[in-house]
């Protein structure tokens, strides 16, 4: 097999409701889409969970697409005939893990037969609007991923009150917390709450806090790779750790973290960026590999529309998947 085009296009979708955390608001998802075609004319694709701008990660999508343009004359007519012959080139993106995770999303679809399985449903919720209690009414997930804000005591009383179903309660602070504002929330440690998502942007504070009467405490943002992560875990009180793709760098290095960690007894989950249908589908994929379901969600949960419809149908608080067929018409060219 070779490759001999490398294609770059985006797709930009609102939110059925913005999405609001502690550093942004959005109300559309841009996302970067790359095509590898074969000389076989095959076509292969990746998404990109990077952003606009760098207000979550130093790469952005104008970041991948350039890494990614270069790259392309490297492999560009050389013959890959396994998974494993890539890896010298793949080598050549160790430095940049969202571009890197970009790639291999497509490049892994040319070497596995992808499945059809289902896997729990976890919803993030962020400002907490009628319409989103009435989704989450609706679709009953199992886990509820809950943004921290100045209206967490409401939003919890507005979940409690509304949601008949059982569900698992996970918190989520983007590293907005001091010690005050965790203390004072009384509430966290009356509910069930299965961990908090990176209280503080500096972890020494999670040795200044008594953690006996809090759930258990995951990071997120800092867990960036093996050996970052394991250093972590190592030196403070951390329970879990949420695995983004993205960030480590793909699907292959997102397995071979999860068996890492395993190893060391630390809880896994895998976590999702407000993804398209392609990008969920391997985030659902990884997420069977974790201890506690991750972000992923049904068709149609934050867009009307995307371009592999149909990815992902909820029954029962589990979501089934098969293999994603993307509408290459509803790409735009990214010039």
């Amino acid at each position: 097999m070779k490759i001999k085009e490398v294609n770059f296009y985006y797709y930009n979708a609102a939110f059925h409701s913005p999405i609001i955390t502690p550093k942004v608001e959005m109300t559309h998802r841009k996302a970067l889409i790359v095509e590898f075609v074969t000389d076989k004319n095959q076509s292969y694709f990746g998404e990109s969970n990077a952003f606009e701008t760098n207000w979550y990660d130093k790469e952005t999508i104008h970041s991948v697409k350039n890494i990614l343009e270069e790259w392309a004359n490297n492999i560009k007519n050389v013959t890959f005939n396994t998974f494993a012959d890539w890896k010298p080139y793949l080598r050549q993106l160790e430095s940049y893990p969202a571009a890197r995770c970009t790639a291999v999303m497509a490049i892994y679809q040319m070497y596995h037969q992808l499945p059809s399985f289902t896997v729990e449903y976890g919803a993030t919720a962020s400002g907490l609007t009628e319409a989103q209690l009435q989704t989450l009414q609706t679709t009953q997930p199992p886990r509820i991923k809950l943004k921290w804000s100045k209206q967490l005591s409401e939003d919890i009383h507005k979940l409690n009150t509304h949601l008949k179903h059982k569900y698992y309660l996970v918190l989520d602070a983007n590293e907005s917390l001091s010690i005050p504002d965790l203390e004072k929330e009384e509430q966290i440690t009356g509910q069930n709450i299965i961990y908090i998502e990176e209280p503080f942007k500096s972890l020494s504070l999670l040795n200044k806090v008594d953690l006996d009467n809090y759930p258990s405490i995951a990071i997120d943002e800092k867990a960036l790779n093996e050996e970052t992560i394991i250093s972590i875990i190592e030196h403070y009180p951390i329970e879990v750790v949420i695995i983004k793709p993205f960030r480590v760098g793909g699907i292959d290095k997102a397995q071979q973290l999860i068996q890492t960690l395993h190893q060391h007894q630390v809880k896994v989950v895998v976590g999702g960026m407000y993804e398209y249908g392609l990008s969920r589908y391997f985030t659902a994929l990884l997420a069977n590999e974790g201890d506690y379901p991750g972000d992923i969600t049904p068709d149609g949960y934050y867009f009307k529309e995307d371009f592999t419809q149909g990815i992902g149908k909820l029954k029962e608080g589990l979501i089934h998947f098969n293999p994603p067929i993307i509408n290459k018409a509803q790409l735009i060219p990214y010039e």
